[in-house]
């Protein structure tokens, strides 16, 4: 009897898991490959322009510690109800279809909330919120593995699948 591959053992616990689970891990990979790709296109193109650390250096003088100013608008609020709802809505399937939403979901969500600094006009959306954003980014990464962990011992503590005979 040949052992079966990491890969397969994780794809046979996802399918034994339950639709939030699935739904969950979609949004949370999703999401933290959305910021993280975000996040690594704005630093090339910011290292790509003519002197990006007189730039940044200049960035920061002009917008001094302790200038910001915080504003929430409404539509602020209205983004989190959506977010919460659409998420509510696709861990409550149970048609098996939660892959095909639970992606495009998590890459919405995480173009969303890398910007939301600039959601909230803080008056220097641009260098106070990469820590913030980067550390939604890693909750989102370190959700979706302890799914993928959990997946996989799930598939492990399923019993093997016998080999047909011709």
């Amino acid at each position: 009897m040949r052992d079966i591959s990491p890969l397969k053992i994780g794809l046979r616990g996802y399918r034994h898991v339950s639709p939030a689970e699935r739904t969950s891990f979609g949004v949370s990979a999703a999401l933290a490959a959305t910021i993280g790709a975000s996040r690594l296109i704005n630093y090339v193109r910011e290292r790509r322009r003519s002197a990006p650390h007189i730039r940044s250096w200049v960035r920061k003088a002009y917008h001094a510690p302790g200038r910001e100013k915080l504003r929430v608008h409404h539509f602020t609020p209205g983004i989190a109800i959506l977010l919460a709802t659409g998420y509510a809505a696709m861990v409550t399937r149970h048609d098996g279809r939660e892959w095909r939403f639970s992606v495009p979901f998590g890459v919405g969500a995480g173009l969303t909330l890398d910007e939301l600094a600039l959601l909230v006009e803080l008056d220097n959306p641009y260098w106070e919120s990469e820590r913030f954003a980067l550390g939604q980014g890693l909750v989102g990464a370190v959700t979706a593995l302890g799914l993928a962990m959990r997946f996989y011992r799930r598939g492990a503590g399923l019993p093997r699948p016998t080999a047909k005979r011709a």
